[in-house]
């Protein structure tokens, strides 16, 4: 899937990074990643470019007292942290040259909410209000080469929320509290599991 990107023009960098703190929200078996050994055995044997130096004894365990709990707490948290290392990245490629720096990541819908702290229609598929493989394009609300957002925040462009449908600005952080706590009660009346209330 992602031979293409990485051999196409030579602008991707060799190999993809596997990110724990962007793994799904649940402790449903569904949305809980491999042991590491195999993890590394299954890259090895294949031959794919992925760094898995970030997959540590554990990452696959959600405890409610852990950092991979499946509680909002710890999602956000991770969410935060994945956001920070993606926002340091993108300043590595720029030092090196690259002007028009871009990531991919590519994750769960679920967690993308948290990531994103982007709410609107949170509830639109089971857990999620992303299609399946659906792409959205963000940039961090404030200067990137920066550190003067603890929290990395991200908005949405336009250009990206044009393209499905939408004609008006991501909402303000006031606004996506309310769509959390509307997300939520949706989540649950799907069946699937409130990760504000475990």
């Amino acid at each position: 899937m992602f031979r293409p990107a990485l051999t196409s023009n030579g602008k991707c960098p060799s190999r993809i990074l596997a990110l724990p703190d962007a793994q799904e929200t649940s402790d449903d078996p569904c949305d809980t990643g491999s042991d590491p050994a195999v993890l590394h055995s299954t890259v090895a044997e294949n031959n794919w470019p992925v760094d898995l130096s970030l997959i540590n004894d554990g990452w696959n365990v959600k405890t409610l007292a852990n950092r991979y709990s499946p509680h909002s707490n710890a999602i956000k948290a991770r969410a935060r942290d994945a956001r920070i290392l993606l926002r340091q990245k993108i300043r590595e490629l720029v030092r090196k040259g690259d002007v028009d720096a871009h990531v991919i990541l590519v994750t769960h819908g679920g967690y993308l909410h948290y990531f994103t702290d982007d709410w609107e229609d949170s509830y639109l598929f089971p857990g999620t209000g992303w299609h399946n493989c659906e792409t959205r394009s963000y940039t961090f609300e404030e200067d990137f080469m920066k550190d003067v957002d603890d929290e990395a925040r991200l908005t949405e462009t336009m250009e990206s929320r044009q393209k499905r449908g939408k004609t008006y600005p991501m909402y303000n952080r006031e606004k996506q509290l309310e769509l959390f706590n509307v997300g939520m009660e949706g989540w649950e009346s799907q069946g699937l599991q409130r990760p504000d209330r475990l």
